[in-house]
């Protein structure tokens, strides 16, 4: 009997920097082989053979992490900018390029969204707490397996329908202390939280290519929105692939 064979989902990996190894949080390849997808963890390599990479895979997920540095989005430095990696930075920053210009899925989870933005061509705050009036720290030490605060989903975007539509809002985790100052022109808002920091972008144009500042992976089995959220991406990977869906 023929293997049945499933789409292949490059998760971009962290570093240990005293350990000097690569590692990925469990949860985003259990999410990924839940939804029916192969994940496998990338690691790092030259910009210019990023392309090689994505030649293997069918759908991408910039995953979560330490900051990267603001000369990459014209900010001045910032004492709350830290645990940068310019391996990873590099690698990442020229991966996801890439990947837009093959107009490959892409899921950018908090790190991974804010590198869409500033990829895109937009900005993002250094450190929320110092510049936005009334905003609630969004990196409090809650673990990620607990929520934090709602997030509003706007009607009629492509999150909202891949969500289900309904609710327009739900709880969610937060780890991060940097959001979206300016939009890449190429994408718009889809979820903002009470306090109108920016949840979620999209690009309208591409079949997938959604950021979401909460980790949707560690809810992938108590939050439906979630669930859907990366279903239905394991879907567009399936269909850039050439699977039935």
């Amino acid at each position: 009997m023929a293997k049945l064979m499933r789409s292949v989902i490059g998760i971009v990996s962290n570093f240990d920097v005293e350990k000097d190894g690569y590692f990925c949080h469990a949860h985003y390849v259990r999410a990924i082989a839940k939804a029916g997808a192969f994940p496998i963890i990338l690691p790092y390599v030259k910009a210019d053979e990023v392309s090689a990479v994505l030649d293997q895979i069918s759908g991408l997920v910039l995953t979560g992490g330490g900051d990267f540095p603001t000369e990459l989005y014209g900010a001045a430095p910032h004492s709350a900018v830290q645990r940068t990696i310019p391996e990873r930075d590099n690698f990442e920053f020229a991966l996801a390029r890439s990947a837009l210009d093959r107009s490959m899925p892409v899921l950018g989870i908090c790190r991974g969204m804010q590198i869409l933005n500033v990829v895109g061509g937009g900005t993002i705050y250094p450190h929320t707490l110092d510049e936005l009036p009334n905003v609630i720290d969004h990196r409090n030490g809650t673990p990620l397996d607990q929520t934090v605060h709602e997030v509003h989903l706007e009607r009629n975007t492509k999150l909202w329908r891949l969500c289900g539509e309904q609710p327009s809002s739900f709880r969610v985790n937060s780890y991060h202390h940097q959001a979206i100052k300016q939009l890449a022109p190429e994408f718009v808002v889809s979820a903002r939280a009470n306090d109108g920091v920016v949840e979620a972008i999209e690009a309208p144009g591409r079949p997938f290519v959604i950021g979401v500042q909460w980790h949707p992976e560690y809810m992938y089995d108590s939050e439906p929105a979630c669930r859907n959220l990366i279903d239905n991406f394991a879907t567009a990977c399936r269909s850039i692939a050439g699977e039935p869906a």
